[in-house]
């Protein structure tokens, strides 16, 4: 999941469907309504693929459904039409190298602390009690 947010970002709201593979469909007040009974209500963006386009309508194969209270639906490609007088905008999505350079540092970093705190013990006990040689009792024990 972090992988997907933070490799890709959506560009500015547009009113052109952009030329990119996967989009965001932003819906006015008609939209909502004209895709409340297969999507449910207030309905604030569809994501998904274009699967086609025609004067009257953008048919996408849907991935997930934004609402204007905060939640998300998540759909496996069903294809929707949405008739264009139902469309505020759009937004493509793009892949973003700083954001994904940036994920992989921070990767990076956190797989690197936790190898060096393992292997030197960071995180160990200090009154841990060690035993050397044999015959090991408990007048013999030796504290690092």
């Amino acid at each position: 999941m972090l992988f997907q947010v933070g490799c890709y970002s959506y560009l500015p709201l547009q009113t052109e469907l952009p030329r990119s593979p996967e989009v965001k469909v932003l819906l006015n007040d008609r939209g909502r309504v004209q895709v409340g009974d297969g999507m449910g209500p207030f309905v604030e963006a569809v994501e998904g693929v274009v699967a086609g386009e025609d004067s009257s309508a953008v048919r996408l194969k849907v991935s997930r459904v934004v609402y204007l209270r905060g939640g998300t639906a998540v759909w496996a490609g069903e294809e929707v039409a949405i008739q264009r007088s139902g469309i505020m905008g759009y937004q493509g999505r793009q892949f973003s190298k700083g954001r994904s350079w940036a994920l992989a540092g921070l990767t990076a970093a956190v797989v690197i602390y936790s190898i060096f705190a393992v292997s030197l013990d960071v995180f160990g006990d200090e009154g841990d009690d060690v035993c050397r040689g044999q015959g090991c009792g408990p007048n013999e024990q030796i504290r690092w």
